[in-house]
């Protein structure tokens, strides 16, 4: 499990801002595009749920892997 705060730092470093919240999640939105990301309101993010949603906005399995592992060290 990932801290909110370390997921949110890597999809700001992809280009995604701060764009609203929902009942659950807040929202961010890539800068001159519509690509909405959905980040949950819990404190501590699963793993899998932060794989699947960076490998969904094409980022490489290598990054992903080495920013999972970076976030728990």
């Amino acid at each position: 499990m990932v801290r909110r705060e370390a997921y949110i730092n890597k999809i700001r470093q992809l280009g995604y801002s701060y764009k609203g919240q929902q009942k659950r999640t807040y929202l961010y939105r890539k800068s001159g595009t519509t690509e909405y990301l959905s980040v949950p309101m819990r404190d501590w993010i699963e793993d899998d749920t932060i794989r699947v949603a960076l490998r969904q906005k094409g980022v490489p399995e290598k990054e992903i892997d080495a920013f999972l592992a970076s976030a728990k060290s």
